[in-house]
């Protein structure tokens, strides 16, 4: 078993935060058995309490609590770390079945509508009305029996219609409103289900689908920042870091702990950018934001810039973006940060913008719902039905047009066509009172935890950055997506909390205690790289140095705290307690144990556990050539399913045990061994062989192998049987930039010339790989008489000598494949029976061994391993049918892991550079739907105009006062006069108060000083 060390695995900044984190383990662990040894619970209870208070570094108890919930935090990392790095079990591929994914999506649903939550109750009930008052705490909520409220919870006022008939007009209500803050929970519920469900099985098949999901989070990002900014108009520099923490603090650790890329997690940067963008659009001239123009024009201007920038190729994204992203690759940017970032906010550069634009155009909508709803039956019907109409219109030109394309084209016109079933959802999920005041719980749920989940998919529930499966019960699948995810979601919940009460305590709403902590956090954090750093320059930098450090930073930080920390109402005589030595030593020994026990499953994991998908070590050959072929029931149901859904096959006539299909796999192995075989996909196999050229020699075994191998590379046809096409002549194919050469040498002699023209220079491009295979062709023609025998070990030993040079001299891998398995029975003469039969075969096999020729070679294919247990199967006692070869050349695919370990060095592609995805037309079709947007005062970008035709009093353009006038007035904004802009700004700024009932975007009820809208990555 090869052997492992920790350290060589880790990268540096992983070594400097386990130092840190080992450094806070100890501490806490300290102060804890301190504080149990003496009775004293105050540092448990103030640890526990939900809410965190501001961190007061003088404060003992304030300081427990953030060590220990940095504790937490860092022993989750440490688990993500040990299922990336260390597994139990190899890592798992992942496997695409329809059937399963459709099943759990349904399922879902079916489950979510037991959670069917109504928000705001009935209270003309029977029960509200013997109660003659409905309290609802947290939102001040009172209504007397028989009040003006409807059966939705929204207040009415009585108005008359324009056709005579008395309806109420109501009110809007936080839990009622259109897009409330539980309607958008629910939104990324159900959305972020699909989209880690996609990850999970890889179903490209829905891609397109999921692309609209991750535009529909880039679009909340604009519609509750700039809600929070016009109704709060806070631009302080405390708001910008609390919302930098909330996106980018767990990435933060995880790049440090994992070792990766910030790019790798794009959602975050991407939610990052735009939130960038919605404040300085908003800070820009803010004092004059409550006009009517003002913020219009601003983003008018906007406008023009992403058309200029994203839309046009004229060079001014890489301009702008080139200080901050490079173009050498890297991980989760193979062609380079700026081509990966430039792809990634393509796809959806209109997105936040139209965001920007709902909510701007939001008390508008919200009043054009209400006074819809407060018309006459028909009316609300005819107006509600033709936009309606308008809009499924528009969604099914979309589905059956731009939606339908291939992955790349698609993502050509995301950008400019993902509004439309964002918009329409939002419509027709909004239509009645009655929809907006109910949701599913268990999606909003779901919805809470978007940014932990999204994040911790990577680590604790894929692997491999999400390009695998993490395994913790073997052989079962199913058994083991739900422990995994049980798992995953807990841990994903638990860090979305610590993630919040570590802001609470770091970045209170105090601009110096703010800055204070976070350069205390930043020099900690940079300390520890720096001393990691030295150590490895020293190399010096082991597990053990890291733990002696965490004990030497840890004693030294818990002794520090118990000097010069206070505790509450503690006396001179507790003081000295506290002090004592004897607990002192005996705090220190528990907090060493909790140290060295992480330590101990760090290091036995990567001792017995398995690794991160990586080349195979050359250790692996060893068991290469064991496995076996195992009976695959093709009548399960789900192959079954996929043959109904794709060919229309009802029932099948071979899935009985006569007729029963194999296939090959390898045994189990250690996962110490680090051996994790696997089926070698075409397009796997290309970019490991890119460059190369293979070259093959040998008899019509060897010749098989080449086709199999041909077959991996792509070539479906490779190997078709031809009656006119010559057996015994020379093949070449040029796959790709792979050649692949075949020469046909059917006598140990003519191996030798083969190899010879290699080690002599004959061939004039060097192969990278030789594999050679022989024999039966000497045994059945010319291996009678002792003098025959004899040139046969001379050519042997000749063949030896050339593998040796090819292997040691040029540094060319050489692969021996042994002859396979003979079926005596089958062969069809009897000049063969006698020559070639299987144990005159094993004679020979034996002679290879023995004159050295397998020792020669870099790596051996078992001809028997694949072939003793199919034998009956050989047709004509020699060969067999062409899916058998393919085990052979599985085992030789995944032996060039060890054999060629390192990439070919060929020219680099040109990497692609920004302006690619520029698409002039559209971005002015955008241009066009924005002036609706903005100067037409509508949300749904002109589509609201289709019910004017019916009800022309609701206008949008004519509701802009009474809506406006109605939410400045409420929530104590500048007054909406048409006043000379210099007026405005003499206005006190807006109140802080948490009061909706003026129509403004119903997600800020509620809200903290923070966040408004919940998208992956924030929370209200």
């Amino acid at each position: 078993m090869a052997s492992h060390d920790a350290a060589s695995a880790a990268s540096m900044t992983t070594m400097a935060s386990a130092m840190l984190f080992g450094t806070i383990i100890f501490a806490t662990a300290a102060l804890a058995t301190r504080s149990y040894i003496m009775g004293d619970t105050t540092l448990f209870e103030a640890a526990a309490h939900p809410k965190s208070a501001a961190l007061d570094v003088r404060s003992l108890t304030s300081v427990y609590t953030l060590l220990f919930h940095s504790s937490v935090f860092g022993m989750i990392l440490f688990y993500a770390y040990i299922c990336e790095n260390h597994p139990p079990y190899p890592h798992a591929d992942k496997n695409y079945d329809a059937d399963i994914f459709f099943f759990l999506t349904f399922l879902l649903l079916v489950v979510s509508a037991f959670t069917w939550k109504r928000h705001v109750p009935d209270i003309n009930s029977k029960k509200a009305l013997a109660k003659g008052k409905t309290h609802e705490s947290g939102n001040e909520m009172e209504v007397e029996s028989g009040g003006s409220f409807d059966g939705n919870g929204q207040q009415k006022h009585p108005v008359v219609a324009a056709d005579g008939t008395i309806r109420p007009i109501a009110e809007p209500n936080d839990k009622t409103e259109i897009l409330n803050r539980d309607q958008t929970e629910e939104w990324k519920g159900w959305m972020q289900f699909m989209f880690l469900l996609y990850h999970y099985y890889h179903a490209e098949e829905v891609y397109n689908s999921i692309r609209i999901m991750i535009t529909c989070y880039v679009w909340m990002t604009g519609f509750g920042n700039f809600s929070f900014f016009y109704l709060k108009a806070d631009y302080g520099v405390v708001r910008v870091l609390q919302m930098l923490w909330r996106l980018n603090f767990l990435v933060l650790f995880l790049c440090l702990t994992q070792g990766t890329t910030f790019i790798l997690y794009y959602i975050c940067l991407l939610h990052t950018y735009y939130f960038f963008m919605v404040y300085v659009i908003m800070k820009i001239g803010h004092q004059y934001n409550y006009t009517k123009w003002w913020v219009r024009i601003k983003l008018a201007a906007l406008a023009i810039v992403i058309f200029l920038v994203w839309d046009c190729d004229l060079g001014l994204f890489k301009l702008l973006h080139f200080p901050f992203f490079g173009e050498t690759p890297m991980m989760g940017a193979n062609a380079g940060a700026m081509w990966e970032w430039y792809f990634r906010s393509t796809l959806d550069h209109w997105s936040t913008y139209l965001g920007m634009i709902f909510a701007l155009n939001f008390p508008i909508t919200s009043l054009f719902y209400r006074k819809l709803e407060a018309m006459s039956p028909l009316k609300e019907f005819l107006g509600k039905g033709a936009m309606g109409a308008a809009l499924f219109a528009a969604f099914a030109i979309w589905a059956s047009g731009p939606f339908r394309q291939e992955k790349f084209d698609y993502n050509q016109t995301n950008a400019y066509y993902g509004f439309i079933p964002l918009i329409t959802y939002i419509y027709f999920r909004n239509l009645t009172p009655f929809l907006r005041n109910h949701t599913l719980e268990l999606l909003h749920q779901i919805g809470k935890t978007t940014l932990e989940t999204y994040l911790m998919q990577h680590h604790i529930w894929l692997t491999s950055n999400a390009k695998s499966l993490l395994t913790l019960v073997p052989g079962w699948p199913k058994v083991n997506f739900l422990l995994v995810s049980l798992i995953y979601v807990f841990l994903s919940r638990r860090l979305y909390q610590l993630t919040l009460f570590l802001r609470g305590m770091i970045l209170p709403d105090n601009r110096n205690a703010c800055f204070k902590n976070l350069a205390g956090m930043l020099a900690v954090i940079g300390s520890f790289c720096g001393l990691a750093y030295l150590l490895e320059a020293q190399k010096m930098l082991s597990l053990g140095a890291v733990g002696m450090i965490s004990v030497a930073g840890g004693y030294f930080l818990y002794t520090y705290l118990l000097n010069c920390t206070r505790w509450p109402s503690e006396s001179s005589a507790e003081q000295d307690i506290r002090r004592n030595p004897n607990k002192m030593a005996f705090s220190c020994l528990a907090a060493v144990a909790a140290v060295a026990t992480c330590g101990f499953i760090w290091h036995t994991m990567a001792i017995r556990g398995a690794s991160r998908i990586q080349l195979l070590p050359s250790t692996c050959q060893e068991f290469a050539n064991n496995g076996n072929w195992v009976a695959r029931n093709s009548c399960d149901e789900g192959p079954r399913g996929v043959e109904y859904r794709k060919f229309g096959i009802s029932a099948e006539s071979t899935c009985s045990t006569q007729n029963t299909v194999y296939v090959w796999g390898w045994d189990e192995q250690d996962p110490a061994f680090h051996c994790r075989f696997k089926q070698r996909d075409p397009k796997s196999l290309k970019a490991h062989l890119r460059g190369r050229t293979i070259y093959f020699a040998g008899d019509s075994i060897t010749r098989y192998l080449y086709h199999s191998f041909c077959r991996q590379l792509g070539i479906a046809d490779a190997g078709a049987y031809n009656a006119a096409e010559g057996k015994h002549h020379d093949i070449s194919r040029h796959i790709d930039d792979i050649d692949a050469e075949f020469v046909w040498a059917g006598f140990a002699t003519e191996v030798v010339e083969a190899t010879k023209n290699v080690t002599s220079g004959v061939i004039k491009t060097k192969p990278d790989l030789v594999v050679l295979g022989g024999g039966a062709w000497d045994k059945l023609w010319i291996y009678n008489t002792q003098e025959e025998k004899d040139n046969m070990k001379k050519a042997l030993n000749e063949l030896t000598i050339q593998m040796r040079t090819l292997r040691d001299k040029m540094g060319i891998p050489v692969v021996w494949l042994t002859p396979t398995t003979v079926n005596s029975d089958a062969l069809p003469s009897e000049e063969k029976r006698e020559n070639i039969n299987e144990n005159e075969m094993k004679k020979l096999r034996d002679l290879y061994k023995s004159e050295g020729v397998l020792a020669s070679a870099s790596f051996v294919i078992d001809g028997e391993a694949f072939t003793s247990t199919r034998v009956a199967e050989s047709f004509d006692g020699v060969h067999y049918p062409h899916h058998i070869y393919s085990a052979g050349a599985q085992i030789l695919c995944n032996s060039m892991d060890w054999l060629l370990p390192v990439p070919n060095k060929v020219p680099p592609k040109p990497a692609p550079q920004p302006g690619a995805m520029a698409h002039i037309p559209l971005g002015l079709m955008m241009l066009c739907l924005a002036a609706a947007g903005l100067f037409l005062f509508d949300g749904f970008l002109g589509f609201s105009y289709i019910a004017v035709i019916f009800v022309p009093s609701i206008s949008p353009k004519h509701l802009f006062y009474e809506s406006f006038s109605s939410l400045h007035q409420r929530m104590k904004l500048p007054a909406l006069e048409m006043q000379p802009l210099h007026q405005s700004s003499s206005r006190s700024p807006p109140s802080r108060t948490n009061s909706m009932n003026g129509g403004p975007p119903a997600v800020v009820k509620g809200a903290d000083e923070e966040e408004v809208v919940s998208l992956i990555g924030k929370e209200r």
